[in-house]
């Protein structure tokens, strides 16, 4: 299909276009801050980094524009929520920087093409979900899509993975082959930057990397080549993996379900065929889970290339790995110092019970990080990871601390020069070693969480939790076969955006 005839009849691209020709002016984009990106613009805290909160003409602003710019959407049940999301991007500056006037129709135009969008947006999301056979002997246990949503895998029970390629409105089957010795529990694509690349850990205790061989012919059994296979330390299996790219850089995370988290890089990274450990620690300490308790470990990398520009301002490298790990009933928020020494910066808690999922939200130019997380208790709680102001890295001086609080390997390798985050570690991380042992180095900065929500609409536990790409929608999955969708309202809170049943269990 001509890709200019499919451009002309999608509305959400003509809308989104309309919206793009009229803010395309140099003046606005010259002095655009990060309180008036989109992401920000439905938060009073979203501030450039000279205004306080709540400054007063911030407010004024406000206050002025609410009398008649202000969007009315409706939700998929009817109700309507008022969003302040185009009022930041109107105020195109003058010369002198002061905010000028728009014209009223222009204004008009815009919020129209922005409903128009989102109206758009919804009837698509209402239109329901494609089911398709999977072909999996059993159940599936684990789906992941790479990073432009074109293709899918999927990990069942039947040890088998099964890679998918989406054309036009269906799924077509490209590979399946056995993978593993045991059930499949977890799977994740790599970045689009070091080719097709899949990883996946099973019950057998093994993580596998497998490269797609082009050359070979589709549903051969032999396009996925195996390239790395990565034997837990421990007599448990791997219980979650996730991959964090930053451009031609890989770094790969593993949580066995005892509780041992490891940090792999690749020796050389061009290529992903031999991997070395950089980090490890005991995330539960002193405290390991009975062999016979039911436990809860993920391991979810911060996605996007910088962390948040106020923890940037505030001395934390911008090449920092951010890394949430789900440790039974809490979640620990480790990142990487200038010397890559992961260090830990927030401990979320609240959960009642095991937590099953974690998920950052996209948004570094908001300004603080929003996190999520899914709990047996039946509970999805939202969290705000923020940077104080008047904090900056220290540079010297010795960190009381715990393993759990600063970590690197003991078995780093001395006849290798490791690369990339690898280079600054070194030391032992283990409990019984003095704490002495951790010296701070640059880029330590201090960060605060706070429970912002806990949203209690499933009727069960809560299994996963996933933020839209930007980071404004967050999807939910739980055992009373629902998914949901929520959204942040002006007041702050999440409130649901719809829920979509289901027919059976997810």
């Amino acid at each position: 299909m001509d890709q200019h005839a499919t451009t002309e009849h999608d509305p959400i691209q003509l809308s989104l276009d309309a919206v793009t020709r009229r803010l395309h002016r140099p003046a606005f984009l010259s002095n655009l801050t990060p309180s008036r990106l989109p992401s920000c613009a439905a938060s009073d805290s979203s501030v450039s980094p000279g205004e306080a909160p709540n400054a007063p003409h911030h407010a004024e602003a406000r206050s002025h524009h609410r009398g008649h710019s202000h969007l009315n959407i409706v939700t998929l049940d009817g109700a309507v929520e008022e969003a302040d999301l185009v009022w930041p991007l109107l105020q195109e500056p003058s010369a002198d920087g002061s905010a000028s006037a728009i014209d009223a129709n222009v204004q008009h135009r815009l919020q129209t093409a922005f409903c128009a969008a989102r109206d758009a947006y919804s009837n698509m999301a209402s239109a329901g979900f494609q089911t398709f056979a999977h072909g999996h002997q059993d159940l599936v246990l684990a789906v992941d899509f790479n990073y432009f949503g074109t293709r899918m895998v999927t990990a069942g029970s039947d040890h088998r993975l099964k890679v998918w390629d989406k054309k036009e409105d269906s799924w077509s089957l490209v590979e399946s082959w056995k993978a593993h010795d045991a059930e499949i529990v977890d799977v994740k694509w790599n970045g689009p930057f070091m080719g097709e690349v899949v990883g996946s850990i099973g019950e057998d205790g093994r993580c596998k990397l497998w490269q797609e061989d082009v050359t070979e012919v589709p549903m051969s059994g032999n396009r996925f080549k195996l390239i790395t296979n990565l034997a837990s330390q421990t007599n448990a299996p791997f219980m979650s993996l996730d991959f964090k790219n930053i451009m031609q850089e890989t770094w790969l995370a593993l949580i066995t379900r005892d509780g041992l988290l490891l940090v792999y890089e690749p020796t050389d990274q061009s290529n992903l065929n031999e991997w070395g450990i950089i980090a490890e620690t005991w995330v539960c300490g002193n405290n390991p889970p009975e062999r016979q308790e039911e436990v809860g470990f993920k391991v979810a990398f911060h996605k996007e290339k910088l962390p948040c520009w106020t923890a940037i301002l505030a001395g934390l490298d911008r090449k920092s790995l951010g890394l949430a790990v789900a440790a039974m009933n809490k979640v620990l928020v480790f990142r990487t110092d200038k010397t890559k020494r992961f260090f830990k910066v927030a401990e979320l808690e609240g959960a009642r019970q095991i937590v099953r999922d974690v998920a950052w939200a996209n948004g570094s130019m908001r300004g603080y990080d929003v996190l999520a997380t899914a709990s047996k208790d039946g509970a999805i709680r939202i969290y705000e990871l923020s940077t104080p102001r008047s904090d900056k890295a220290s540079t010297t001086g010795p960190l009381t601390a715990t393993a759990v609080d600063t970590f690197s390997s003991p078995q780093m390798s001395k006849s290798r020069a490791p690369s990339g985050i690898g280079a600054g570690l070194a030391g032992a991380s283990k409990g019984s070693e003095p704490a002495q042992d951790y010296e701070q180095g640059p880029g330590r900065i201090t960060q605060a969480v706070k429970l912002v929500d806990e949203l209690n609409s499933h009727q069960g536990a809560v299994w996963r939790v996933a933020f839209s790409q930007m980071g404004d929608l967050l999807v939910s999955t739980g055992d009373d076969a629902a998914i949901r969708t929520w959204k942040k309202a002006v007041n702050g809170h999440w409130l649901e955006y719809s829920e979509i049943g289901t027919s059976g269990d997810i």
